[in-house]
């Protein structure tokens, strides 16, 4: 298998996954005056489309960064790469959870585990990647693992504490699943391409 088929596999997985969250989201069918309540009632759902929307559309952007280093494709690159995209494929199903049951403590801990998987998994490649430099165009040396590493250790620090606070502060753990969000956008802003450490000026 070439890079490209690859690729364009992976986008594919990634589109439909993000697709399939809007599925959690339905027309309320109420008569006219209960409409507006209805539409309150949907507001956890819609929450919850929007963080995995971008959630998704994060570990999009970071699979193509990771893209733009890899130059060649072996078979072991390849099926670590499906299962990066099983973890995230998977991910409308615990964002349903989360949507039908907002602050239970069931779906709040299978979205984070879920998380979790697709940090580790995004590692293992990184890793493999590292060990294996005849398939990037650029090696991926100790100040490119500097960069990436921590940021897998305090995401999944941060999502096992959201796990954690959903037996006792359920709204926490949305605080950090949204937190981790943003603090992820905001380093990606800054840093283009954390492999090899090009970084914006300023």
């Amino acid at each position: 298998m070439n890079k490209q088929r690859l690729e364009a596999f992976s986008d594919g997985v990634f589109a439909i996954a993000i697709t399939l969250l809007i599925l959690t989201i339905r027309v309320p069918d109420v008569p006219p005056p209960a409409l507006g309540s209805a539409l309150v009632q949907q507001l956890p759902q819609v929450a919850t489309y929007v963080l995995s929307f971008f959630v998704v559309a994060l570990y999009w952007l970071a699979h193509h960064r990771m893209s733009h280093v890899v130059k060649q494709v072996d078979g072991t690159f390849v099926w670590l790469n499906m299962l990066w995209l099983l973890f995230v494929s998977v991910l409308p199903f615990p964002a349903a959870l989360l949507a039908r049951y907002p602050l239970q403590v069931i779906p709040i801990a299978v979205y984070g585990f879920d998380l979790i998987l697709v940090n580790i998994t995004g590692l293992f490649v990184t890793l493999y990647l590292k060990t294996h430099p005849t398939l990037t165009t650029v090696p991926i040396g100790k100040e490119g693992l500097r960069t990436v590493i921590p940021a897998y250790v305090w995401t999944n620090g941060l999502y096992l504490a959201a796990i954690g606070l959903g037996w006792l502060l359920p709204w926490a753990s949305y605080v950090i699943f949204a937190g981790v969000l943003i603090a992820v956008a905001v380093r990606y802003a800054k840093i283009l391409y954390p492999f090899t450490r090009t970084v914006k000026d300023g």
